[in-house]
């Protein structure tokens, strides 16, 4: 009897405080590795996940919106939450600043893959 291979659904989660100015970047670095992007903006007063439901074409993207910031660590529970609610295989947090290029993204999870 054949089987089936289930391929991974890998999300990213991508808290937001204060990265209206970078945010696009990063999620414009997002290969074909990740099937959903969960941003979560965190109670940001620039707006963040306001500009990316505006301008933000890609389909994987979903924004949660925090009423009030939580930090960080909070901001990444609930996208968590959410990826997992979602069917979520592999969860990566990725930073709205930059500071982790998602292109890394297929190199970070290939011993998870193996």
């Amino acid at each position: 009897m054949p089987t089936t291979q289930h391929l991974p659904r890998v999300f990213a989660v991508v808290p937001c405080y204060r990265e209206r100015s970078r945010i696009m970047a990063v999620l414009g670095a997002f290969d074909a590795a990740v099937s959903n992007i969960v941003v979560v903006d965190d109670g940001c007063p620039e707006g963040t996940g306001r500009d990316v439901v505006e301008n933000c074409r890609d389909p994987r993207v979903e924004v949660l919106f925090h009423p009030r910031n939580q930090g960080v660590g909070g901001a990444t529970l609930t996208g968590y939450w959410r990826a997992l609610e979602l069917g979520a295989d592999i969860i990566v947090k990725i930073d709205g600043d930059g500071q982790i290029d998602p292109r890394f993204i297929s190199t970070l999870i290939r011993p998870i893959l193996d």
